[in-house]
Order: C-alpha cells, then structure tokens, then sequence
C-alpha cells in the first residue's frame, strides 16, 4: 500500500525552497507515494512545474479569502474579525521590545480557524519551510510521522524560539539544509540534537539543464561581460552593496552590465540607489523569471552577494552550469565552493566583492582553471540526499 505524504509550503512563488521541492516531488517514487500539496498561496510560478501524480488540495479557506477568493457572506465576516485581528496584532509587534516574526503573530492572532476542513489522516506529513508551514504540521494535521525543513540560519531569526518550541517538540525529525543550519538550530536548543538531520537542498541537473537551452530575451544584451545574480530583492542578500560595487565598476571603465533576477521589498529603494548612481544602463532589476537558468547559462561570472543563506541554492544552480562564481563568505559558502579551485569566496565588503569579479575578468588564466575544474566535476546531484528522505519516511519513530 502507498504511503500517504503531505507538503505543506506557503506558495510555490518562485525561489529556494520552492524550487527544491519542486524538484523533490519531480524525483520521488510515484508508485510508492501518494503524495498531497498544501499551499496556502496559490498561483505560484513554479505551480505548472508540480508533477502531475501530486495532488494540489484546495487553499484552506481562510487563505483563500485573503487572496481575494469569494467566499460566503457569513465566513466574509468571520474571516474579516481574523484578518483585523492579525492586522492588528502586526501593527503593535513593531512596538515590541522584543518583536514575534510576522508568521508568528499571525498564527497567534489567527491559528485557531485554520484547517477546520482538512480531516485526512497522513502517514507522513512535511512542512517544507519554517512558520506557518511547521505550525500546521504540527499543531492541524493528523500524520503518524510528521517532519519540518528549516532552511535559514535559524539562531539569528526574528522566530521566538521558545514560542517555536511548543511546536518543534511535536515534531518527529527537524531537516536541516546544511551543517551550518544544523549548528545553528542546536545553538538554540540541545533537546534537538536527535532530531536533527542534514538533507542538503534537492536539485535536479536535467531539469536545469533542459531550461537552460532556452534563448534569453533581448533584455540580456550582448554586452562583454553579463554578471547575473539571482534572489530575492530582500536586505539579507546585500543587493545595496552590488549596486556600490557596480559603481566601481563603471568607474574603472570595465564593460559591463549586472542583471539582478528577483523581486521583494526592497526593489524600490535599489532603484532609488541605481538612478542616484547614474547606473540605469549598467545595474538592471529584472524583475522575477520564471525560468532564470536560460539567463544564468549565458552569464559570464556569477555573484552571490549574501551576507546570509540556509544552504545557497543559486550558487550550487551556477555551478551545475559551470559558471565562474563569486560568492561572499556567508556561513554556508566553504559547504559549496572550493576557494580559487571552482569559484572565489570574498569577504563581505564591497572593496573585496569587487576584486574577486575584476580577478576573474583579467586574470584569464585563474578564470580558465575554474572552468576547467566545473568542467570535470560531476555536478551537485540529489540522489543521495533523496535517499535520505526515503530512509526518514520509511523508519519507524
């Protein structure tokens, strides 16, 4: 008989988690699973990318009225008190001493409503992200073995941990996406540690691979040299010291043009940086793609300029195209480059982000090993790490 699983994720927008378990679903055993998708945001990019042997339930009502969905005049207004509520509650955590992360405060103001209509029983059922996913795996679902993803560096989070605790604790095995992740969680609680296992982020070469023969729109000019980066428009992937260090470029006479794949909270205040600059022609915000490996394939060096990430989905992508990458030191970095051997690791500043990308533009010979060295290195591929999937799934708790 097929196990039953259930995912839980916010959305399937585009981005890391997303797209790991994108292709996670793509390479798991169909004739051994019976796998359900719950997203609490419908709509997402990658939704089309969804095998079609996985069953996307209906979003939770509740999501659904938020996403403008109709809904009955009596649940208008039930649901209407939660919103308020939750709305409410947002606006006072600014004034906090000790401010909740956002999906905290909205499962304390609205956790209580959610799942009602959800009463299948699952062997196995996965929160694919930390939040909300964790507290409705958790706390609403029925499953005799239930699993959570933590995919940051979850020790310098906004999370209470001790509020997060009340969930955690109810949860069978914590996955970590890295060994620094994994530092991080028993940074913050011992009573982890055998709970705790390392499942890298799932990639799927071919899948890349096949997206990337696509030609990239006009946009990605014919410039000498394209450097891309790829993420969200958010303060921890540092785009304000790319556009200061494509300043420097511009004003070393370098040829060049950086692309920015990605869209957040902060798009506008990078804009304001880039017209403030003068550097519209040479620093270019395009947005989100749903395929962004047909640009990455016809980059000429990759950055990634993180001050922090769970594991660094992006560059493992870069490397798989055997892209010359330079990456800030984040804590995860040494996990996936080797320093001059397949990419530079820099410090994080913007004197170093610059002399890593002008290293790989003059010095030819250091830019030839790397490409040489991702040439005959057999790409990041996820098999062993699904395997450990399957043997967390499959033992008894």
């Amino acid at each position: 008989m097929k196990k039953k699983l259930l995912f839980v994720i916010d959305s399937l927008a585009i981005g890391g988690a997303e797209k790991s378990l994108v292709s996670l679903l793509s390479n798991l055993n169909s004739s051994t699973f019976e796998v359900d998708l719950m997203v609490f945001k419908s709509g997402g990019e990658l939704e089309s990318y969804v095998p079609n042997y996985v069953n996307i339930l209906p979003q939770l009502e509740y999501f659904a009225f938020l996403n403008g969905e109709p809904v009955l005049l009596w649940k208008k207004i039930f649901f209407s008190y939660y919103r308020w509520k939750a709305s409410i509650n947002l606006r006072l955590n600014n004034f906090r001493r000790n401010a909740l992360h956002s999906e905290q405060v909205i499962y304390k103001s609205a956790g209580n409503i959610l799942l009602t209509d959800l009463k299948k029983e699952y062997d196995v059922a996965i929160a694919y992200s930390q939040g909300l996913p964790t507290y409705i795996v958790a706390n609403k679902i029925i499953a005799g073995k239930k699993l959570a993803w933590i995919n940051t560096d979850y020790a310098n989070t906004l999370y209470n941990k001790d509020i997060d605790y009340i969930s955690y604790k109810k949860i069978d095995k914590i996955i970590a996406v890295s060994e620094n992740t994994k530092k991080s969680i028993l940074k913050i609680r011992r009573e982890y540690i055998n709970k705790v296992e390392v499942v890298m982020d799932i990639l799927d070469p071919e899948i890349i691979y096949s997206m990337a023969n696509e030609k990239p729109s006009e946009e990605f000019s014919n410039v000498n040299i394209k450097i891309l980066s790829v993420g969200r428009l958010e303060s921890v992937k540092s785009y304000d010291r790319a556009i200061k260090v494509a300043e420097m470029l511009k004003n070393s006479s370098c040829n060049f043009k950086w692309y920015v794949i990605g869209e957040g909270s902060e798009r506008r205040k990078l804009q304001e940086m880039i017209d403030t600059f003068g550097l519209n022609d040479y620093f270019i915000l395009m947005g989100k793609k749903i395929n962004p490996y047909k640009y990455m394939n016809c980059c000429d060096i990759y950055v990634q300029t993180s001050i922090k990430e769970g594991f660094g989905l992006t560059v493992s992508e870069a490397k798989i195209l055997k892209k010359p990458i330079v990456c800030t030191n984040f804590p995860t970095a040494k996990e996936i480059i080797t320093h001059k051997v397949d990419g530079l690791i820099v410090e994080q500043n913007i004197e170093n982000i610059y002399e890593g990308i002008m290293k790989l533009i003059n010095d030819t010979e250091l830019n030839k090993s790397i490409i040489n060295q991702l040439n005959n290195t057999v790409p990041y591929n996820s098999k062993s790490e699904i395997e450990k999937i399957y043997q967390i799934i499959h033992k008894e708790v």
